[in-house]
């Protein structure tokens, strides 16, 4: 997994992050016994470096590291991109075990309780108002829409200009779900600031590094994607967005099941009855 992890930050690496990066890598068969004191003197680079790099990479300590890096086997050991001349079954193999990989790391990277809060604010809220831009908005609508079915009320727009409207007229208790990937979208980062100026709650979907919409958010749920030069880290970062959103989904459906079954099974009853007019 140390690879994957490593492959969903490396753009955001510094300098010496990337000699770390570079050298465990090239001897990740023989780092497994070396202390972060010894690697930092191998590389001569402070030690408090060699333990920023392994926390932003995910891990608690630089112990859980070098156990991850042990459990690496050889044949995880791959070339992520897709070739253009390779066969179908090796670029499907790709596929699926890089979403596997991203949605085990999108785990990880969102805890169960945390998921449990942001589960819970959307499920008591007056209204719940979701926005993303482009392909991210599609997200919000599908959301939008699983929400809706179990009697959660829920409005979602493409349009910035109606979404600043529904923010600036929100009740007190309204959620603002807020999607985007880089987490720099000016129309949404502006729906979260205006969100936090009523004193609404902002739950944002945004990539695990560090961005401006961090510092508008209440609740943060971290998406991941592999940087890889073909369109697959695209693949990969809306699997990480579909996992977190049917995560709340299903999470919000359990707590409640026999309340929110029957009114899934009422909506669906006059969806036929309307079929039939």
């Amino acid at each position: 997994m140390f690879l994957s992890k490593l492959s969903t930050v490396r753009n955001a690496l510094t300098p010496a992050e990337i000699q770390i990066a570079d050298y465990v890598r090239a001897h990740i068969h023989e780092i497994k016994t070396t202390t972060s004191q010894e690697l930092a003197e191998i590389l001569g680079i402070g030690q408090s470096t060699i333990i920023r790099f392994s926390k932003k990479l995910g891990y608690a300590s630089f112990r859980e590291f070098l156990a991850d890096v042990a459990a690496e086997q050889a044949h995880e050991i791959i070339e992520a991109e897709i070739g253009i001349h390779e066969d179908n079954t090796s670029t499907i193999k790709k596929i699926v075990l890089q979403s596997q990989d991203i949605v085990e790391i999108t785990a990880q990277c969102n805890d169960a309780a945390h998921l449990g809060k942001a589960a819970e604010l959307l499920k008591h809220a007056d209204l719940n108002i979701l926005f993303g831009i482009g392909s991210s908005n599609l997200f919000a609508e599908y959301l939008a829409n699983q929400l809706t079915k179990m009697g959660i009320r829920c409005l979602t727009t493409n349009s910035s200009h109606t979404v600043y409207s529904l923010i600036d007229n929100a009740s007190r208790n309204t959620v603002v779900f807020l999607i985007s990937e880089s987490g720099e979208t000016k129309e949404v980062l502006k729906a979260a600031k205006l969100a936090k100026k009523k004193g609404l709650i902002v739950i944002a979907m945004t990539r695990r590094i560090h961005n401006s919409l961090y510092e508008h958010a209440d609740v943060i749920l971290k998406t991941v994607s592999f940087d890889t030069k073909t369109r697959l880290n695209v693949t990969t970062m809306r699997c990480s967005q579909l996992f977190l959103i049917d995560a709340l989904y299903l999470l919000i459906m359990k707590s409640d099941f026999v309340h929110f079954d029957e009114i899934i099974d009422r909506s669906e009853t006059l969806a036929e009855i309307h079929k039939g007019m």
